[in-house]
């Protein structure tokens, strides 16, 4: 059986969460719910539950200060949030499990799936510090992302990254400093992350850095080429709309 929490300052919101996570999903038993974050640390130490349902937005201090309070959480924050669309693209970015206020079962379930698979994100004190720094910004100030590896996750300035380059399942993301990260996330989903006022893709394969490109050559075909002097394809179903890009660059 898997224990939790559930801390949110609308009691409607914490019964709904409640009867939807006993509907959906009962290998979850709820120990104990709260309306504050001096609520959710007392809690916390009395059950030492699993899973936290963590409300962002409460009355005496939002959820992100409970980590002021837990330095070394035991474990596993699922925040729920009614935040827009922009800032759930700084949850995502930060790799941090979030569910949508109101709450879909179905991505109740896929949360609850990854925690028992093993494959739960488990907060770490520099992926919270990414989600508080760019939950305040708009998505065209997004400053980092957390990219998946083999030893965890690798925090990267999206301003260091030359280009993203398709490699099967997985991705290479490309540093100003000559590092390469394999990621295991797909081109799709790295393009999702990153900002688009400043990243385009110009090949099915390829995804640039718009403002690391030296050069941009129309002879034997489409071509950028990027400041550590590397060669890229650009397809012609994209070249229109990347050359009206970089105009916009200017």
């Amino acid at each position: 059986m898997i224990t939790a929490v559930i801390i949110d300052d609308e009691s409607k919101a914490r019964e709904s969460l409640k009867k939807t996570i006993t509907s959906y999903c009962p290998e979850v038993n709820i120990l104990a719910m709260g309306n504050n974050v001096a609520d959710a640390v007392t809690l916390i130490n009395e059950h030492s539950p699993d899973i936290v349902f963590l409300d962002i937005e409460m009355p005496n201090g939002n959820g992100f200060t409970l980590f002021d309070k837990i330095k070394t959480p035991q474990f596993t924050t699922i925040f729920t949030t009614a935040y827009e669309e922009y800032a759930i693209k700084a949850f995502r970015i930060a790799a941090l499990d979030y569910l949508t206020k109101p709450i879909d079962f179905r991505q109740l379930q896929e949360a609850v799936a990854r925690y028992k698979n093993k494959q739960k994100i488990e907060l770490k004190e520099q992926r919270l510090e990414l989600l508080i720094e760019n939950i305040s910004n708009r998505p065209s100030e997004f400053h980092k992302i957390a990219l998946p590896d083999n030893e965890g996750y690798t925090m990267v300035r999206t301003s260091d990254i030359i280009y993203c380059q398709a490699d099967s399942s997985y991705t290479i993301v490309h540093l100003l400093n000559g590092k390469k990260i394999i990621t295991s996330k797909l081109l799709k989903l790295i393009e999702e992350l990153l900002p688009s006022e400043t990243f385009y893709r110009i090949h099915k394969s390829y995804i640039v850095n718009l403002n690391l490109i030296k050069q941009y050559i129309k002879i034997d075909g489409n071509q950028v080429v990027l400041e550590n002097d590397v060669r890229l394809d650009v397809s012609d179903r994209n070249k229109k709309d990347f050359l009206d890009k970089l105009l916009q660059k200017q």
